[in-house]
C-alpha cells in the first residue's frame, strides 16, 4: 500500500484514514483502473487487518495485558473457520499456483476432511445445490460452531503442530487473538477472553461480496472451500471495476466503525 512520485493516469489513489483506539492511522490505495475479480480485493484486505490487529496487539501490550497466542499453539485449530466468498477463491487460487507436489497434498487433505464433514449429517445443508445457490434464510452459528467443534477435527492445513498456510491463512485466523493464560487455552484452568477488534475484514468482504453478487452474505468453512469453488467457479470468473470495489470495500469498513471515527478521500 502507497504510491511512488511518479504519477500513473492508469491507476486512481485511494487514501482511507481510521481512528484506531484514538490513535490515526492512513493508508493510501493505488489502484489499478480496470476489471478485477473478488479474490482480487483479499491482499488488500489482508494488509489492512495486519495494521489494525498489530495497533490493538501493541495497545494491550502495552497496558499491560498478556496475549496467549503463540507459534505453535494450535488449540484454536479445531474451531469452525469461515471464509467470505472473496477468501475461498483467493485460497483456491494460491493453491493451484503451488507446486505440485504441494497442491495435491492439500487436496488429498481437504477432499478427506470434506468427506468426513459431509457424511457426518452436519445441522445444515454446508454445499450449495447449485453454483448460483444462496442460503435460504438466517443459520444459528452457535449451533453449527458447536456441532463442528465437537466433532474434533484438526484443520486440515494443520501439519506437524503448524499452519502450512500460514501467509495464506483466513481472516477469521488473523483477527483472533486472546488474551489471558495460555494453559487456559489448552483446559489446564485458568481464563482466557477473545480480543475485540475494532473492525473485522471478514465482515467487511462478506458484506462487499454479498452487494456485488446481488445474495445474501455467505461463508465458506475452510475445509470445503476448495470443493466448494470447484462448484461455483462460474461465480469466481465475474468480474467489476476494480477502483469502485475498493471504493465500496473502504466505505462499508467506514459504516462498521463508529460514526465519524473514519474518513474516506477519494
Amino acid at each position: 500500500m502507497g504510491t511512488g512520485d511518479s504519477y500513473d493516469c492508469s491507476k486512481e489513489v485511494i487514501g482511507l484514514e481510521l481512528d484506531i483506539l484514538g490513535k490515526k492511522m492512513n493508508f493510501h490505495f493505488s489502484v489499478e483502473k480496470d476489471q478485477a475479480r473478488l479474490a482480487d480485493i483479499v491482499p488488500l484486505a489482508r494488509a489492512l487487518c495486519a495494521k489494525i490487529t498489530d495497533a490493538v496487539l501493541q495497545s494491550v501490550n502495552s497496558n499491560g495485558g498478556q496475549i496467549a497466542c503463540r507459534k505453535g499453539c494450535v488449540a484454536c485449530c479445531r474451531h469452525l473457520i469461515p471464509l467470505s466468498v472473496p477468501e475461498a477463491f483467493r485460497l483456491n487460487e494460491e493453491i493451484s499456483a503451488a507446486t505440485g507436489h504441494r497442491c495435491e497434498s492439500v487436496w488429498k487433505t481437504c477432499l478427506h476432511a470434506a468427506r468426513q464433514i459431509l457424511d457426518s449429517k452436519p445441522p445444515i445443508p454446508l454445499m450449495p445445490q447449485t453454483a448460483d445457490a444462496s442460503p435460504a434464510g438466517s443459520v444459528d452459528l452457535n449451533l453449527v460452531s458447536k456441532w463442528y467443534r465437537d466433532f474434533k477435527l484438526d484443520c486440515p492445513f494443520l501439519h506437524n503442530g503448524a499452519c502450512t498456510i500460514y501467509e495464506q491463512r483466513p481472516l477469521a485466523c488473523r483477527e483472533h487473538y486472546v488474551t489471558g493464560s495460555a494453559k487456559a487455552c489448552r483446559g489446564e484452568g485458568g481464563a482466557v477472553e477473545v480480543l475485540e477488534m475494532p473492525v473485522h475484514m471478514l465482515t467487511a468482504l462478506g458484506q462487499l461480496a454479498s452487494e456485488l453478487e446481488g445474495t445474501d452474505v455467505e461463508a465458506v468453512i475452510l475445509p470445503l472451500a476448495l470443493v466448494w469453488c470447484e462448484e461455483n467457479r462460474r461465480r469466481d470468473e465475474r468480474t467489476w471495476p476494480f477502483a469502485m470495489m475498493v471504493k465500496r470495500f473502504l466505505e462499508i469498513i467506514k459504516e462498521m466503525t463508529y460514526k465519524d471515527s473514519v474518513t474516506l478521500r477519494v
